[in-house]
């Protein structure tokens, strides 16, 4: 009886984690209205290496001298695979959004559950139940309700790679619950620095001013490192598909800050589809307190 108190105390407790990580995603919108006249790879080369600063000045703080010995208790193939992934997740990502509308990209993201939970028995070793399929899909749904009628059908390039990005935060997400028992922030701290590495020569001008630049900065902090720290820690405790939903509540932040910040009021729809991807995290939360494990290939 402890032990399965103990076990659903600290899974609560990773859930918990994981909304607050969302909740500081879903602050991106937020932070490009002050970002005039920058697109989206100016801004996020300049944030990619201000999350990698942020980070690694975070593990200094916690871990002291004992820093580099976190970077070398990562396994090299999760320490590669959390870097490939991170920095193609925001690659493409950038991308879509350049050859797609916000709406497609939106939706076709939202397919990373499905593909968590087509990975997850492989990576992690879980197998997830028939109901969080179903939770999947109808966090789907949701998301196709929110964003309206924006879906452009006729842009399948920028389709493509918003589902590639799909896969790679999919593929984030098992990586960093296979690997839980060490800490990954070191792992994401370098894909930090890479994703600036990749992006910059396609950012265009570089000189973007300080005020643009302290913005940035402070949304490499708040927006992405915070998560991050969050996301990684949550994973030790959360199965990846419930992890995977519990990412989609940005759907559902992003127009709520919207409405407070700028009083961009939701359309009807978006309280409908808000409301399916709630009830979709809700169920899938239950239904990830009892995984079957099957062992990882």
């Amino acid at each position: 009886m402890t032990a399965r108190f103990l076990a659903d105390r600290a899974y609560l407790k990773g859930v918990v984690v994981l909304i607050l990580a969302t909740f500081f995603w879903s602050l991106s919108g937020v932070f490009v209205r002050f970002l005039p006249g920058l697109d989206g790879w100016q801004i996020n080369a300049y944030r990619g290496g201000s999350t990698g600063v942020t980070l690694l000045l975070y593990l200094l703080v916690v871990y002291g001298r004992g820093t580099w010995q976190r970077f070398r208790a990562i396994e090299p193939r999760a320490l590669i695979a959390t870097i490939v992934f991170f920095t193609a997740g925001s690659t493409t990502y950038v991308l879509a959004l350049t050859l797609a509308g916000t709406a497609t990209v939106a939706c076709l993201t939202a397919t990373a559950p499905i593909f968590t939970a087509m990975l997850s028995p492989l990576v992690t070793g879980e197998r997830p139940a028939p109901i969080v399929w179903v939770a999947a899909l109808l966090a789907l749904v949701g998301a196709v309700v929110v964003v309206g009628g924006g879906i452009d059908s006729s842009a399948w390039i920028g389709s493509l790679v918003a589902l590639a990005c799909a896969f790679c935060f999919a593929g984030q997400t098992v990586v960093l619950r296979r690997f839980r028992q060490v800490d990954m922030v070191p792992a994401i701290c370098i894909g930090g620095f890479a994703v600036s590495a990749f992006i910059l020569p396609f950012a265009g001008d570089l000189a973007i001013g300080w005020r643009n630049a302290a913005v940035i900065g402070l949304m490499g902090v708040l927006q992405l490192a915070l998560p991050l720290v969050l996301y990684a820690y949550g994973a030790k405790f959360v199965p990846a598909v419930t992890i995977a939903l519990l990412a989609l509540l940005d759907v559902v932040f992003n127009p709520l800050w919207a409405w407070i910040g700028v009083n961009e009021r939701p359309v009807a729809t978006a309280y409908v589809g808000a409301t399916l991807i709630v009830l979709a995290v809700a169920v899938s939360i239950v239904a990830g307190r009892r995984v079957a494990v099957v062992k990882p290939a």
